[in-house]
């Protein structure tokens, strides 16, 4: 168990690692945005699957071990950061598969929600993933 937890521990700093606070590169092509959202659903399999001996040491020792509740948290933290990352994924390739990348954040807003995205952010996180992609795409 010890050890199944201490890999879970490296797998999620290699993994914010790799998401560098969650910005999204400029892709080469639409089928590279793709490929790279396919790879952010993957992480999310990924994490489904490597949670379980947490979830199994928290049944046995108790969600108030100091170790356990660090490990959580920092479970968490990532799982939302590649989450995030997910959704600003999905939000870049339907932007510019709609050909809406110097759109108004109104018509975005729209061709995410026509796509049948399920892109997860309040307004503000919206306006800060359609600037970020603008600046990606646009150079």
């Amino acid at each position: 168990m010890a050890e199944e937890l201490a890999r879970l521990d490296r797998w999620l700093n290699k993994t914010e690692d790799k998401l560098d606070g969650g910005k999204i590169q400029r892709p080469g092509s639409i089928v590279d945005a793709c490929q790279a959202l396919s790879k952010a659903r993957d992480l999310r399999a990924e994490f489904e699957k490597r949670e379980k001996p947490l979830a199994t040491a928290k049944e046995l020792v108790g969600e108030a071990d100091p170790e356990l509740k660090a490990l959580t948290q920092k479970c968490e933290r990532v799982k939302k950061l590649s989450e995030f990352y997910l959704s600003k994924v999905e939000a870049l390739c339907v932007i510019w598969a709609s050909g809406q990348v110097n759109a108004d954040i109104g018509a975005i807003e729209k061709a995410i929600q026509a796509s049948g995205s399920k892109v997860k952010m309040n307004d503000e996180d919206l306006k800060a993933c359609v600037t970020e992609i603008q600046a990606v795409l646009v150079v």
